[in-house]
């Protein structure tokens, strides 16, 4: 099987990012548009910061917080389920121990057009909270519904599944954030511009490893093809990129996939039957304080013969089998069953290392997103439930 056979729509927006970086950062990063969007009397006034969005816009708007916190110097941010806001969160929680105006509501649509969207910005304005759309499409029910609207201005092309907007969407919140913080005191304006620059600089870093990534995955895409069953580990703000990544496999070959945590792996997704059946994904930063939990982590993968594969910026891949392994029984199905004493070996996929931990995000996502779209197109599976043919980016259906 050759690679060139199986490109698809993931592979040709990945591919985007290498004009994409600059072009995306210019139109976020825009002083006076941010001007216009926010203001500096409103930026500096704000305290408090809530981001949402359905699907794909709320794993960038976890992904961000830390990258929010980091810029803008505000501690109290979260990123609530949509739902959980729309419904669930009171005036109370939401205000935090802010005055209404000292806080604002951002929600994610790269369409504008979810309904979770323009009622959680609706409920911001009932509340009076500041309220902004990140989108590209300002004309739309959730631009409508906003005092204000942030239009990323991503350049027409392949959005199937969506790549290309999720990180259009991260590097508007990141230089919301940096505005904010420029406009409180927590950086200048050199840092600023700097934060820019590193935006599309740690892109091209990445960008410069692509093919050899590209044809890693398409081998593990070959090595993972009759499987059907996935899972993807991340914690901190990578548990948002794994989420992403999970939402690919499932869009992309319709197969089973969750993401979880290195804890939780151990106290749940150690129990599953038949484990060497997934495949696993694991993302991890060499200098993540979950480190040692990540090893076991991995560790209990290899166990278990699932064929895993370690997305990592670590310089020395190694760090996460050098430890030896202990003779252990574990329960599963009602059987004892000794753990085997000679350790299967994870792929390693190694990415650039980003300029601060928060920024990760930006790339780490790409690497299992890649597998996913090969995995199924190796499996010859058209995406979205047979709807939409990633050779020719076109829906051919319901």
């Amino acid at each position: 099987m050759k690679k060139q056979d199986y490109y698809n729509s993931v592979t040709d927006q990945v591919k985007d990012l290498q004009n994409l970086a600059a072009i995306q950062a210019d139109k976020c990063f825009d002083l006076a548009k941010l001007d216009t969007v926010l203001g500096p009397d409103t930026a500096k006034k704000i305290k408090r910061v809530i981001i949402t969005g359905c699907g794909d816009s709320y794993s960038a708007a976890g992904a961000m917080i830390p990258a929010i916190k980091a810029l803008s110097g505000l501690k109290k941010c979260n990123s609530p389920d949509i739902m959980d806001f729309c419904r669930y969160y009171s005036p109370l929680r939401v205000a935090k121990g802010c005055e209404m105006d000292e806080v604002l509501v951002m929600s994610i649509s790269f369409s504008g057009s979810a309904d979770r969207v323009a009622e959680a910005l609706t409920k911001a304005n009932d509340l009076g909270c500041e309220s902004l759309l990140i989108t590209r499409t300002p004309d739309s029910k959730g631009g409508r519904a906003a005092k204000r609207v942030f239009n990323v201005e991503t350049p027409d092309g392949c959005n199937s599944p969506g790549l290309r907007s999720y990180y259009a969407s991260m590097v508007g919140i990141m230089a919301l954030s940096a505005y904010i913080g420029l406009h409180n005191g927590t950086l200048d304006k050199g840092r600023f511009f700097e934060v820019k620059q590193q935006v599309t600089d740690y892109t091209l870093a990445f960008m410069k490893e692509f093919e050899r990534i590209d044809d890693q995955m398409f081998e593990e895409a070959l090595r993972m093809k009759d499987l059907t069953k996935f899972e993807v580990i991340g914690d901190w703000n990578e548990g948002y990129s794994a989420q992403f990544v999970e939402q690919k496999f499932i869009e992309c070959g319709g197969v089973y996939c969750d993401h979880t945590t290195s804890e939780e792996f151990a106290h749940i997704s150690f129990f599953f039957r038949c484990p060497n059946e997934f495949g696993t994904v694991i993302l991890i930063n060499e200098d993540d304080p979950s480190l040692s939990r990540m090893v076991a982590t991995i560790d209990g993968c290899l166990a278990q013969h699932r064929p895993t594969l370690i997305v990592t910026d670590a310089a020395d891949p190694s760090i996460f089998t050098q430890y030896p392994w202990q003779d252990i029984l574990f329960e599963r199905t009602g059987q004892r069953m000794e753990r085997s004493t000679t350790p299967d070996v994870p792929s390693v996929c190694r990415i650039p290392k980003a300029p601060a931990r928060w920024m990760s995000p930006l790339v780490d996502y790409i690497p299992g997103s890649l597998l996913a779209g090969y995995q199924a197109a190796v499996n010859e599976k058209p995406y979205f439930c047979g709807r939409y043919d990633f050779r020719t980016q076109t829906w051919t259906g319901r």
